[in-house]
């Protein structure tokens, strides 16, 4: 628990009522954080939603801190259906362009149980919008336009693409949805937020999505940029079970006339080594797949977990650039699993183990195949890459006879991630392990031909690389744990070196992980949402104004409202302040507690370089 956390308050003990069942005494424990409700269609879910809602009105959790309980109906986007569908008449849908509410139903926006309420926060708060724009221009270069009519408040969508903005009318379901549920996320008027079926209309990666995005704010309502959030659920991909620790904040329900389990959180069943391993293998990533733009192929159950919980840590963000892991069983499987989902017009790569380069060329053949693979080989002078690799095995082969000696001691030091059935091939697989990462470790004159070979073998990863097509350089993932516990099954190692990524420093990471790190890369190319790119021309506008337009005596009211004046409301970001000696000077800061930046506040003059200065402030992330 943070350090702002009022942990007198939780957990938080909820009667959940029962169907033709009142003797039964049904108990919900609500902690800080995301608690998720599962279970079948008429099991009590919706009903405990609301029951917990007036548990935290009654107890004031959160109304202490003078923050909003908001709750978002399944329903919740029928406000805006009768645009979209007969639902009204059978004569057809309204021709109307799409409103919602009432100005005057502003002062109490949080009582909409619809989209309605949260659309009216959004369109006092321009520091909100730009948030959730920031997300829809990432997943789908869209932006919302919200302006008053008589009919109500109007929704627009714009392409960021090109092209002129159109109603909500036109919109997909998904989308209007995403605009309301990323609001109200990201709203830190909101202590509590309790959604019914969040994942209604939405794309599986998205959901995924959605749940990354409520991780980021969920906590304790003390803290004032966290909140507590409660979902009901029929979706794997918002089900936050990836480590033991996670599952006591999971209430499984069954039947409406039953008690609702719920895992207490000091169980001793938590503390079982197997039971890790167990929640770490959980997955539904083979039928997540079929919805992936992208899949990444890795080998086994081990790779997955290890590959899954480094994006997890590096805020790789996979599933929001629609990728997905998908792990198979040995090398042998990956020219079918290739091929497959090729036919599904996926972009594919693999992330094998190196004996998948060593022992054949069947892996190197499939991706030499794909048409962009000719201009990489003639890059290298090469008819295809196919050549290279023979060449290189032939070079390899030679090197080993040469330097039998070196090639031995070297191999002996080596951990060997050999099969028993595959020992004929040890010899082989270390000694390209050893040339890859450390061919210093030869010694003498083979250490001079080894580094020599390396750099051939770097031309040819690199252009497979280019085409999707990875190895691990070390040899399998177990050569690169930090622990060494061999007498453990490989998913629980797996889990066991996952498990101490939160408490590595990510860079460290990045470096010893280099090979599963570019492939990941890769499949989720951008895959970082980037506040700063949306928000760099907004300040350099409004600095441009206010230098143009104000003198040495301009009051900070008077700069402000010539922002305000030159993009509207989205200047409310930004605060200006006139800071002028003999030379005009402004001091600029983030207004906004969403858009906290350590590199505000900060000073310039007039003929200082906005162009080098404001993406300085502003870097955006390192891709």
């Amino acid at each position: 628990m943070g350090s702002g956390e009022n942990t007198e308050a939780w957990p938080m003990r909820v009667n959940i009522p029962l169907l033709d069942n009142t003797k039964t005494k049904a108990v919900i424990e609500i902690r800080p954080g995301i608690t998720t409700l599962v279970g079948p269609n008429g099991s009590g879910k919706t009903r405990a939603l609301r029951t917990i809602k007036d548990a935290l009105k009654s107890a004031s959790t959160v109304g202490i801190y003078g923050r909003k309980i908001h709750f978002l109906a399944a329903g919740r986007s029928s406000p805006l259906e009768h645009y979209r569908a007969s639902i009204g008449s059978p004569h057809g849908r309204s021709d109307s362009d799409a409103a919602v509410g009432h100005i005057s139903y502003r002062s109490q926006w949080w009582d909409f149980e619809s989209v309605t309420g949260i659309l009216l926060a959004l369109d006092t708060r321009a520091d909100l919008r730009l948030k959730v724009e920031a997300r829809l221009q990432q997943l789908f270069d869209r932006s919302v336009q919200l302006s008053w009519s008589q009919d109500g408040l109007n929704v627009r969508i714009s392409p960021m693409a090109g092209g002129r903005a159109y109603a909500a009318n036109h919109e997909a379901s998904g989308i209007l949805q995403l605009v309301a549920l990323l609001a109200a996320i990201h709203n830190d008027e909101i202590g509590a937020l309790l959604i019914d079926e969040p994942e209604i209309s939405l794309h599986p990666q998205h959901q995924a999505f959605l749940l990354e995005e409520m991780e980021k704010v969920a906590g304790d309502p003390s803290d004032p940029v966290k909140k507590l959030v409660v979902i009901a659920t029929h979706s794997t991909s918002l089900l936050p079970l990836r480590r033991i620790g996670e599952l006591p904040s999971i209430v499984f329900f069954n039947s409406a006339s039953q008690s609702p389990a719920q895992v207490s959180e000091d169980a001793s069943i938590l503390k079982r080594a197997k039971l890790t391993a167990v929640m770490a293998r959980l997955s539904t990533t083979h039928r997540m797949a079929m919805f992936a733009e992208r899949v990444l192929l890795v080998e086994g159950p081990s790779d997955e977990i290890v590959v899954t919980q480094l994006a997890r840590r590096l805020d790789m963000r996979l599933l929001a650039r629609n990728a997905q892991i998908v792990p198979i069983t040995g090398k042998g499987e990956f020219g079918e699993a290739v091929k497959l989902f090729r036919l599904m017009n996926k972009e594919v790569a693999v992330l094998a183990d190196l004996d998948a380069l060593t022992d054949d060329n069947s892996l190197v053949c499939l991706f030499s195949e794909l048409p962009n693979a000719v201009a990489l080989a003639d890059r290298l002078g090469r008819k295809n890459l196919s050549d290279l690799d023979r060449d290189l095995r032939d070079a390899l082969a030679e090197f080993m006879s040469e330097h039998q000696s070196a090639v031995d001691a070297a191999a002996e030091s080596y951990p060997d991630w050999s099969s028993k059935q595959a020992s004929a091939l040890t010899k082989r697989r270390v000694t390209l392990a050893r040339v890859l990462i450390d061919p210093a470790s030869f010694g003498n004159a083979a250490a001079d031909e080894a580094g020599r070979l390396r750099t051939k073998y770097d031309a040819l990863l690199k252009a497979l690389g280019e085409l999707g097509c990875f190895f691990l350089q070390r040899g399998a993932i177990e050569n690169y744990y930090h622990t060494d516990s061999t007498d453990r099954s490989k998913p629980d190692r797996a889990a066991e070196e996952a498990a101490g990524f939160d408490g590595r420093d990510p860079d460290s990471l990045t470096r010893h992980y280099a090979d599963v790190i570019t492939a990941l890369a890769h499949i989720a190319p951008n895959q970082r949402v980037d506040e700063d790119l949306l928000l760099r021309p907004k300040l350099g506008a409004v600095l441009t104004a206010a230098f143009l337009s104000m003198n040495r005596g301009s009051s900070d009211e008077q700069l402000n409202s010539i922002a305000s004046t030159t993009i509207g409301a989205d200047a409310e970001v930004f605060r200006l302040s006139n800071c002028s000696n003999e030379e005009m000077r402004l001091r600029v800061d983030i207004a906004s507690p969403l858009f906290k930046r350590d590199t505000f506040p900060f000073e310039l003059g007039r003929d200082d370089n906005t162009n080098v200065i404001v993406p300085g402030k502003l870097p955006g992330i390192d891709r």
